[in-house]
């Protein structure tokens, strides 16, 4: 069994190797959630993932280091979970997530446009 700074070790690696082979969609799932955590009391993964749809050669973590990017910057915190309801998810438990830097969301969104091409 790992440690638990092991297992966030492993974690923290891939989620870096994935800011660098899908930097475009990471910054389009990212916007994506800074956009709704300004529209909506809470965020999931899933509300990211129906506005910026993941497409079948790439892995739906993806969305994970979105999150994870804005959580570490302070822009959102989370404050609960609830179960999903994608069917494919199997009803697994979601992280919540609240604005927690308005300003903050803005100033991001500004010093970050988007990297793909549509």
């Amino acid at each position: 069994m790992t440690s638990p700074t092991e297992a966030e070790a492993r974690r923290d690696a891939a989620l870096n190797r994935l800011r660098v082979h899908r930097a475009a969609i990471i910054r389009d799932l990212t916007r994506a959630a800074v956009r709704l955590a300004l529209e909506r009391d809470e965020i999931t993964a899933d509300e990211v993932r129906a506005v910026v749809p993941i497409p079948p050669c790439i892995r739906p973590v993806v969305v994970g280091a979105a999150i994870r990017d804005l959580a570490d910057a302070g822009i959102i915190r989370r404050v609960g979970y609830r179960n999903s309801k994608r069917p494919a998810a199997h009803a697994r438990p979601l992280a919540v997530w609240r604005l927690a830097d308005a300003a903050a969301a803005l100033a991001w969104l500004a010093a970050h446009p988007p990297l793909s091409t549509d």
